[in-house]
């Protein structure tokens, strides 16, 4: 019974079949969206989103494909194929600045502090450069304090204000 559904939409112009989905046909919209899924591709594949692949702009100009269809007025004379074409541009560039805004900077350029500092050098990581070859225990950072506080004790005693 679907493949009827689908020759009879393949025989519609795609306002038609629009104007059907927008009132609420499954199969409507299900023969639309396959009918466009390589126009959102070949749309996607235009953009580059930093932190993600090609997919997740695919799914973004999928999301654009089914809002023309949910949004589009057959009553507005326009053509479905145009109106559909930018919607996916639309929601593919919003996802574009979206994503490279400013305050999404620190998700889009972090460094992880797992990976190897340097490529010849495989076994030390940034976690191990940050906290140095040996974790400090309590009491070495009580002594290594009042080491400080004598240390500077001293240096007031011997220097004059100025220096």
């Amino acid at each position: 019974m679907e493949e009827r559904q689908d020759t009879n939409f393949q025989d519609m112009a795609d306002e038609k079949v629009a104007a059907l989905a927008s009132a609420g046909n499954a199969a409507a919209s299900d023969y639309l969206i396959q009918k466009y899924r390589n126009l959102v591709k070949s749309r996607a594949h235009a953009y580059f989103l930093v932190g993600a692949d090609t997919e997740d702009l695919v799914q973004e100009g999928m999301i654009g494909l089914y809002k023309a269809i949910r949004d589009f007025k057959p009553h507005m004379h326009t053509i479905f194929s145009a109106f559909a074409e930018i919607c996916i541009t639309r929601q593919i560039i919003s996802a574009v600045k979206t994503a490279t805004r400013y305050k999404h900077a620190p998700l889009n350029s972090y460094v992880s502090i797992d990976r190897p500092v340097y490529a010849d050098e495989s076994e030390r990581t940034l976690q191990d450069v940050l906290t140095g070859e040996k974790d400090l225990n309590p009491e070495e950072l009580v002594i290594n304090e009042e080491a400080y506080k004598d240390m500077e004790l001293r240096m007031n005693e011997v220097l004059s204000d100025l220096e």
